[in-house]
């Protein structure tokens, strides 16, 4: 209920004043979060509610923002770290793939423990894990 002492306005005066509507400031005195009252089928508040109120709002609005100025900072922390992962994830298969690709040119030379390689002169070389098991060496000429 409005104190004595203070001058009742209508919604209509209300809305003038404010950046509301006086739908929406009927609205809010039904529900209770305005200050006023209801004479004659028509709503009266006081200019003093009316700043009370919107003070109200101000302040729940600079504290929501509040609220979401920390919140953004920890959901870009999750996306960042998301992302490091599926960047390490990446980078760990491409280095494997290196290594295959790598592990079979190596290999192409290789059969059975053996590594055929030509020096500067044209010369194969032949590498063995084990020459005691080598009992001779045929070339062939390649078809």
């Amino acid at each position: 209920m409005i104190e004595k002492g203070k001058k009742p306005i209508s919604l209509q005066e209300a809305s003038r004043v404010s950046p509301y509507s006086a739908d929406y400031l009927s609205l809010i005195l039904r529900k209770g979060k305005l200050e006023g009252f209801k004479k004659d089928g028509k709503w009266f508040t006081t200019e003093e509610a009316l700043e009370d109120y919107t003070q109200r709002v101000a302040e729940a609005n600079f504290q929501r923002q509040e609220e979401l100025n920390v919140r953004i900072p920890a959901v870009e922390n999750r996306r960042a770290l998301a992302n490091l992962k599926w960047a390490l994830a990446l980078a760990m298969i491409f280095v494997f793939a290196l290594l295959a690709v790598w592990q079979m040119e190596r290999g192409k030379n290789t059969t059975g423990g053996f590594l055929v390689e030509k020096d500067e002169q044209n010369n194969l070389i032949i590498r063995v894990e084990n020459p005691d098991e080598i009992k001779s060496v045929r070339i062939v000429p390649k078809e």
